[in-house]
Order: structure tokens, then sequence, then C-alpha cells
């Protein structure tokens, strides 16, 4: 089989390896009874503020040149937060250069039990946007289920609790923004200048104030059968009961609950996670045109509702107002146009040997997490600090892929590209992948075979499954794709490599090499690849139409 299928459950091998059989849930190439874990309404699109703030990118510079009393009165809309940070903190940004914590919450306050019940808020979704001085700017994105250590806090009873390991998301239903912030200064050793924050109602307020927008949804044949809580659900890309999306085909004229299921919706998607990111994409772009547009720019009524709507979304730190957002608001208008550099911490579930409970993902005490790579953290922030901050970039022990049979540094041996045969395989729903995973690693000197669909289709990174005696070889298969993790498989007999969604090319080199393209699967700034290289743009073409 040469080619991927785009939709439904295809296998071309039925998980059993010539010296067995491995159990479903731990055989990356088997789909486990259900599919993918199926995601709640309580789930914010990953990038969900990028669409938000390239609206401010409009509203914000009107307000700040609308004159004292314009912005004085929108100014006063804005809820304000004390951070309080006190204590050491990262170096403070050179000269020109500010660090934004952007933050999307799941918080139903105002809501009226529209998006459910569950109290409090959590960090669904969390963005670091770094504004350079010469101009560029990057994004860094923290997954939500992240397994980070959360630093010592007194809550608002007064109640001391020392730094423990949870998800990246409970540190600000733990201890509010001010934990938020610590938090990922400790992570990141970047300070954060302004911290920004928007809830599941500002979104819905603020496509209600411009009227509503047109969304343009292609006819599909793809169905999408899962579990969720053990009931059986169908989905399609016009009625997705998890998301509350209906509508379509054609043009559809979506108003803010309809808005926000339109860019959540990832079931009865043929492409799941990446169509949902087009349809992010097609979203920005008719926001823009609609707020640009004379009937609300030019409107005293309209223009007065969307910048209320605005600013009464927004929660800001004690220290940030309007002004302070002109160059955030700059920046971010070029969303729209794909030239902002991003990028999504690589992580994957835990394996057995890293502690989790037999074959589940899930560590004790924990629960379902994602583990990530301290150095793929290194890589992408790194340069993002000041030259003269005292942190030292951790050099990789990934070893290079030259074929010269000595690794990067010397510390570790490799084993030659020439030398090591890998059968590729189709994690994603990527039309194609493995071929040009396949493709790509044979340009570099592995024989590399493209063996089509895997079994579990919804790997975001690659995996790289190795047997007894094949160390040497899956680590510097490893090295060659970045975001990649490793899965020892005491039965396997050949190396393996199953391609996630996230997959964006093979590296010539671990430390510097340049990635060889493969399409689509770049869009969306979530791989190694561009935390390697976090001056990679994402694609500036914006969908008129999607699934």
């Amino acid at each position: 089989m040469t080619g991927d299928a785009v939709t439904g459950d295809a296998v071309n091998r039925d998980g059993v390896t010539r010296a067995g059989v491995l159990p479903a849930s731990l055989n990356p190439r088997v789909r486990a009874p259900g599919g993918s874990p199926a995601r709640g309404a309580s789930e914010v699109f990953s990038g969900l503020l990028q669409v938000v703030f390239a609206l401010l990118s409009v509203v914000v510079l009107v307000a700040s040149v609308g004159g004292w009393v314009l912005y004085n009165h929108l100014n006063g809309k804005i809820t304000r937060v004390d951070l309080g940070l006190t204590g050491q903190r990262p170096a403070a940004p050179a000269r020109g250069v500010e660090n934004y914590l952007l933050v999307g919450t799941d918080s139903r306050a105002g809501s009226g039990g529209a998006y459910g019940d569950a109290p409090g808020q959590r960090s669904d979704t969390t963005i670091l946007v770094h504004l350079a001085a010469d101009g560029t700017s990057t994004m860094v994105s923290f997954p939500r289920d992240t397994l980070v250590t959360i630093p010592e806090y007194t809550d608002t009873n007064g109640h001391r609790h020392g730094a423990h390991r949870a998800k990246f998301n409970s540190a600000i239903a733990d201890g509010g923004p001010s934990l938020l912030v610590n938090m990922v200064e400790g992570l990141t050793d970047i300070r954060i200048d302004h911290y920004v924050s928007m809830d599941l109602e500002g979104f819905r307020a603020i496509t209600d104030a411009i009227g509503g927008v047109a969304v343009c949804v292609l006819p599909s044949t793809y169905r999408d059968v899962f579990y969720d809580n053990n009931v059986r659900k169908v989905s399609t890309n016009t009625n997705d009961p998890m998301s509350g999306f209906l509508g379509g085909p054609g043009t559809v004229q979506v108003d803010g609950r309809q808005a926000l299921a339109f860019v959540r919706q990832r079931h009865g998607l043929p492409e799941q996670d990446l169509d949902r990111i087009r349809r992010q994409q097609q979203f920005i772009g008719a926001l823009f045109r609609k707020a640009m547009a004379s009937g609300v720019l030019t409107s005293p009524v309209k223009l007065e509702a969307l910048l209320s709507s605005v600013t009464s979304a927004l929660t800001l730190d004690s220290h940030t107002g309007i002004a302070d957002l002109r160059g955030l608001a700059t920046r971010m208008r070029d969303v729209a146009t794909g030239s902002i550099h991003t990028v999504t911490l690589p992580t994957h579930a835990p394996t057995r040997a890293e502690g989790a409970i037999g074959d589940s993902g899930e560590l004790p005490g924990l629960g379902a997490v994602q583990l990530y790579d301290p150095i793929d953290l290194e890589r992408i922030v790194a340069p993002l600090r000041p030259p003269d901050s005292g942190t030292e970039v951790s050099p990789s022990p990934l070893p290079s892929v030259s074929g010269s049979g000595s690794g990067a540094s010397g510390a570790t041996p490799v084993t030659p590209a020439d030398q090591i045969t890998v059968e590729v395989y189709n994690g994603s729903t990527v039309a194609g992948l493995s071929s040009r995973a396949a493709t790509a690693l044979t340009r570099h000197g592995f024989r590399a075979s493209n063996e089509g669909n895997a079994s579990l289709r919804s790997h975001t990174s690659s995996t790289v499954v190795y047997g007894p005696g094949q160390d040497t070889a899956a680590r510097t298969l490893q090295a060659a794709v970045p975001g990649s993790t490793l899965q020892r498989d005491p039965t396997a007999t050949r190396l393996e490599l199953i391609v996630g969604s996230s997959f964006t090319g093979v590296v010539a080199d671990a430390a510097g090499g340049q990635p060889t393209g493969v399409g689509p699967a770049a869009t969306t700034g979530g791989d190694a690849a561009a935390s390697a290289h976090p001056s990679t743009p994402v694609p500036a073409a914006a969908p008129t139409c999607t699934y």
C-alpha cells in the first residue's frame, strides 16, 4: 500500500509482530476500543486566543487613538488582577522586548450554563508571546495537560502549599493568575511583562458584537463514530454533538455560540485537528473581514458595542492598560497573514518505563498527563531570553545522523543512516504523511519503506518503536525526527516509525540541520522542528472554505 487513507480506520497491518502479539493499549499500531479520547464541551481549542487577539489588533488600536474620553471609558471596563509577584524572578527583557502571557480559560462565569457547569477555571490555552526588538514575534503554546512542577503558594485561606507535580492548567485553579505566571517564569526562565486572559463568554460576546460571522462548510461523507462516557456517538462536519456545531454544507451565518462550536469542533472532521486548525484560520479571515467592513468600524453605535465587548471580556494585570496593548495588537495583526512564528511544546503520554499504570498512559495520583522533554523546552525558549541572562542552553544528548559513525560532540554513539532499515507508518489522519516521511528519510540516507496506515490514527508526536539490540539505531532515527519519542518493545524485530500529525520533516543534524518540508502538518506550529528553529513561519494562506 503506497498511500494513506484520509478517513475511516483502514489498517494494513494487524499489529502482530513476528515475535508475538502486543496488547492494543501498548501497540501504537492498534486502535483501542472507542478510538482516541473524546473531548468534552469544557475544552477550549488550542489557539482560541489567536482569533481573539487578531480582532483586538483592530479594535484596541482604534480605542487607543480615539481620544481620552473613549480611552478612559474603555480602560475602566477591563477587569484587573494584582499579580503581586515578589522574590527572585528571571532577568528583565532587553530594551525593546516585551513578553505577554495570553490565557484562555474555561471559566463559565456569566454564561448561564451555556458551556456546562464546571466550577472555577483552568487555563485551557496558554501562549507566551515574545515581541522581539527587531520586530519579529514568537508564540509558544503550552499543552494544558503537560505535567509540570507547581511552585509553592499560599491560598486565599492562608494555607501554604508546597511545590508539587500537577497538570499545567491546574496552576490558575490552585493559586490564580499569580501562580500561573510564577510557574511559567520558573519553567522558562523568561520574565512575563503582561498578563492577558479571556474566557468563553468573552469570545461569544465579541462575535455577537460584530453581528456574527459567515463561514463556509464543505460537503463531506466522513462519519466519526466514537464513545463518550460509554455512550456511542456519531459526528459529521455539519452535526457534532460534542462541540454543538450544526450547520452546512455551504455558507453558514454563526453567532457567538455557534462560532465557538465551529472553531472547537474536532470530531466529525476528516483530518480532525488539522481540519480544526483550517477552520480557525478561516474564521480569523472572516472575523477580520467583518470587523473591517464599513458597517462596523464606521458606525459609532456598532463600534462602541464592539469595543465595549472586547474590553469587558479582558482580564489584565494591574500594570497593563490599553496603551500597553498597542505593541501586541500591532503584531497580532500578523496572525491573519501567518507571519508570526508559532511553536507548541512537544509532549507525549507516559509509558510504563516512565511510571505509567500498565498501558493506560496514566501516572499514579496524577491521572492522564502529558510529559515533555526539557531539552525540547530549552531549544524553544533559549533564543527568547536576554543574551546576558546567565542561563546556558543544555546540550542535546541526541546523536548526529550524518552517517559518520560519531555522535554530536562525540558523546553518543550512532549507527550510520545508510545502515538503518525502518518501516514507516502513518499514525495520523494526514493523507500521505507516511509516504512523505519515508521519502524524506530516504533522502537522508535511511533505508525507509512506506507501510501505509497504522491502526491508531490519533498520534500527535511521532514514535520510534524498537526492540532488543536496536537502541543506537533508534536514537539515531529519533534525532532525525524532531519531537519523536522512543518506545522499547521487547518483541519487536524491526525498527518502526509511527508518524504523528506534528511531523514536519527530517533534519540532517539534531543540533541544527534544516528540516525537509513535508506539507500541511507544518500549519499546526506544534513540532520540535519549530522548537529548534523558532523563526519558521506558519503558512500565510488562510482557507475560505473548510470541512
